[in-house]
This record gives structure tokens, sequence and C-alpha cells, in this order.
């Protein structure tokens, strides 16, 4: 697709959706460049679990400060799904607590942070970052993710996932700049993809 094309009967992909996410990563970033004052000096990793508003949950993860500090043309991927009604989302849950807690694992391969957002009830956005060009094969390849992946379509109806760049430090203030998008519809039989590149 193009940076301004629409797919009729799929309003998920409207590039307006890609702008609405991109100003939630933002957010996303800059709450978690807000909390980075106080790891100079602190123990080298940091997670932390918060209900700011309306009993929203945000739980951040950084398994390595200081990489995270020093990073330059830091990859970002931003995760955005529509939840299916009526589905025990308990095991998908459990699978992100299973991500979470093997973190350290994928900071070997260039992991920075883990951020999700609860946006509204039983509605989440994700923002991951590396220290890498591309994600590390070593994301894709892990057992307890690619797991995730597979449970996805009985989960979500459809997903964006978007891939952007932090340009220069990542303490500075740059944006995060989608440079693709890729659309799963897990409400067609089979599956609809999409690809759209805006860079």
């Amino acid at each position: 697709m193009g940076a301004r094309q629409r797919v009729p009967g799929r309003a998920f992909t409207d590039p307006e959706r890609t702008l609405a996410d991109v100003a939630v990563m933002d957010r996303m970033l800059t709450r978690l460049r807000g909390q980075t004052p106080s790891w100079a000096s602190g123990p080298g990793s940091v997670e932390v679990l918060e209900y700011p508003a309306a009993g929203l949950r945000h739980w951040l993860v950084v398994p390595g400060t200081r990489a995270l500090l020093a990073a330059h043309q830091v990859t970002a991927v931003g995760f955005f799904g529509d939840l299916r009604p009526g589905v025990d989302h308990g095991p998908i849950y459990q699978l992100e607590a299973d991500i979470v807690g093997r973190l350290p694992r994928y900071a070997a391969t260039g992991l920075l942070a883990y951020y999700d957002a609860e946006l509204e009830p039983g509605v989440h956005g994700n923002l991951v970052l590396f220290g890498a060009p591309e994600v590390p094969p070593g994301w894709h390849s892990d057992a307890v993710h690619a797991r995730a992946v597979a449970l996805a379509p009985h989960h979500y109806r459809c997903i964006r996932l978007h891939r952007g760049l932090i340009r220069g430090p990542f303490v500075a203030t740059s944006g995060i700049a989608v440079r693709r998008t890729r659309y799963f519809d897990f409400a067609a039989e089979p599956a609809w993809r999409g690809l759209r590149v805006t860079a």
C-alpha cells in the first residue's frame, strides 16, 4: 500500500489510524524518557507497574538502563490490536508475563525497553525498543514469543504492527518516524495481510 492508500472494508488500515497509533507511541516514549533521570545511578534494570489513570495499567520494563541511555538510532516497534469479544484472554496475558520475565535474554540481542500501556479497558498498545537497525532474530525465534504469535488469531480480530526509527540519541527529543506497517485481519478466512511502506 502507498502512504495514503485506503483499503475498502478494512478501516483499521486507514492512514489516520497509523497517525493515532504514532501519537500514542510518542506519548509512551515521552513517559519513558521522563523516567530516565532517576536511572543514572540505579541498579541497571527497571520495572515499573503503575495505574496512573482510571485504573488503566502501564507496565514498563528496561532490562539494561545504561544501554538505553547510551542508545542512538533506536528501532521502535508498535503493536496495536483489537481484541475479540467473548474470549478468555488470560492465556495471552500470561504469555506477556512470561515474555517480560525473559527480557534479560532479549537484552543480550539488543532489546532496550518494553512498554505496555492500557489505553482503555481491554485495549493495549505496546512499544518495544531495540538498539539495532532491525529487530534481532532472537526476538522472533524465541519459543515464548513464537507461541504468542501463534495465539494471536484466536485473541485478536485485527492487528497493526508498526516499525519505525528514533533518530539520534535516545535521550534527545526525536519522535518515532514510522517506516512501514504490517496489517493482519484475522476476521477474514484465510487471514488477510497487508503492508504499507511510508519511508
